[in-house]
């Protein structure tokens, strides 16, 4: 893993999408690294100790990763959490009702008749998927535009990440952990 600062064109793309889901202002001043790879490469923040100590070592993790650069920034799950708490929603914000939120974690679609607001999203939109608190819930792609993503019977919102995710990984973890390790008898 290599870290360094953005170049120009990567701190275009990342303020760009800090301004589309409505945190420019609360994040201007941080201090945002660039993590690589080779293949990939995520928007990293981190504190301005943690930048001047990247130059001297070279850490394997280190920062908040909010998005992934290629072409577009998307956000990662920890982006849209953070990028949810500090926005208080907008317009690339789809909140849902509480049995879509248990839906969105299990990584399900969602039904138009389970979304509370949206703005006026196009078709194909990046969205973050919040629960009436502003929580975020998961990252998905709209399927219509305007009012027609409130359609009755019909999925508007794609899921393509969900917060429920980490969880499942972890409990699949430590089943396989479990089912590994011998097992006593009890006397």
């Amino acid at each position: 893993m290599k870290y360094r600062k953005p170049a120009r064109d990567e701190r275009t793309i990342i303020n760009r999408a800090l301004a589309q889901w409505g945190v420019f202002d609360a994040l201007k001043d941080s201090t945002l690294i660039v993590r690589e790879d080779g293949k990939s490469r995520q928007a990293c923040l981190v504190t301005p100790e943690l930048e001047a100590a990247i130059a001297n070592i070279n850490p394997l993790f280190c920062g908040l990763a909010v998005g992934d650069l290629a072409k577009h920034f998307q956000p990662t799950m920890e982006g849209a959490d953070l990028f949810a708490r500090l926005s208080g929603g907008g317009r690339n914000y789809v909140v849902v009702g509480e049995n879509a939120e248990k839906l969105v974690l299990y990584g399900r679609d969602v039904m138009g008749d389970s979304v509370i607001s949206a703005a006026d999203l196009s078709e194909n939109e990046l969205v973050i998927i919040t629960n009436r608190a502003g929580e975020a819930l998961g990252i998905g792609r709209t399927r219509f535009a305007g009012k027609s993503m409130m359609q009755k019977g019909r999925i508007t919102v794609t899921t393509v990440v969900d917060a429920g995710r980490y969880l499942r990984e972890e409990d699949g973890e430590r089943q396989a952990k479990m089912s590994r390790s011998p097992r006593r008898r009890r006397s």
